[in-house]
């Protein structure tokens, strides 16, 4: 099993991660309603999202979907979808379910009206073939709704990981390096003739180690260089740090690329 499959076999993981932004954003208004406020849904719209995860983004927005949508989830991952279906609850029926590679869409061209890709393009090897991808299955006024991260997001938590022990490594650089906020227009100007970037402003004010170092063991290496007494340990050294200086600000950097009119 790789180290993508292992830490997404489920939605513990992914959740460890809603949760620390949930507690200690600085944004009262959430993230996962931000970007449904930017999809625009056109009548009878066929939607798929893409690395749904644990079905979040429509259980949070379950009373805005318009109901003449079709939606199907997918996810690479058996596991992300069974706990979709039990996150959606009595709401579930309502979607379709696949698991799917990215990289090979099974549906025919220009039959979607959108796609969503929420923090998962980056994970893709070959992500200029999933891009083309995407924009072979939506229609000519179609929409993609991809959202990621820049080159600043956490990086006190990469500080932070580093100062407590440098032979431990937590950083996101290497997944914003592979499709971020800088680099992300340029990827989807290969497949689409207008990508637009608005971003969401947010940040962290941490007052409680327990939900940062649950965050920081999200991340499989770190999680693999932590246990037992060594966490214990970490914890301590986070407890320190926040009684010290009171909390740990930590910066977010997020925002969602939509690009429209795919080229044939």
């Amino acid at each position: 099993m790789s180290l993508l499959q292992e830490q997404y076999s489920d939605s513990k993981n992914f959740m460890a991660r809603v949760e620390l932004t949930r507690r200690f954003k600085t944004n009262p208004y959430s993230w996962i309603l931000w970007i449904f406020d930017q999809i625009k849904f056109p009548d009878k719209a066929r939607v798929l999202e893409i690395g749904c995860g644990n079905g979040l983004l429509w259980k949070a927005n379950s009373n805005r979907i318009p109901e003449d949508a079709h939606i199907i989830l997918s996810d690479f991952s058996k596991g992300m979808l069974s706990d979709a279906r039990m996150v959606l609850g009595d709401e579930a029926d309502r979607f379709e379910y696949q698991v799917m590679d990215a990289q090979e869409i099974p549906y025919p061209d220009g039959s979607l009206d959108i796609v969503i890709a929420n923090l998962m393009l980056y994970h893709i090897p070959d992500r200029k073939k999933a891009i083309s991808e995407i924009s072979r299955v939506l229609k000519s006024d179609g929409a993609l709704y991809a959202t990621t991260f820049g080159l600043g997001n956490t990086k006190e938590i990469s500080e932070l990981v580093s100062a407590y022990d440098d032979k431990m490594h937590y950083s996101l650089t290497p997944l914003a390096r592979a499709f971020g906020l800088e680099n992300g227009e340029k990827q989807l100007s290969e497949s689409f003739d207008q990508v637009k970037l608005i971003k969401y402003q947010d940040g962290l004010e941490v007052t409680e180690a327990g939900p940062l170092v649950d965050y920081i063991l999200s991340f499989g290496k770190v999680n693999h260089a932590l246990n037992g007494q060594n966490r214990k340990d970490f914890e301590n050294y986070i407890t320190d740090i926040i009684e010290k200086e009171g909390m740990i600000k930590i910066t977010k950097d997020n925002g969602i690329f939509i690009a429209l009119k795919p080229k044939y």
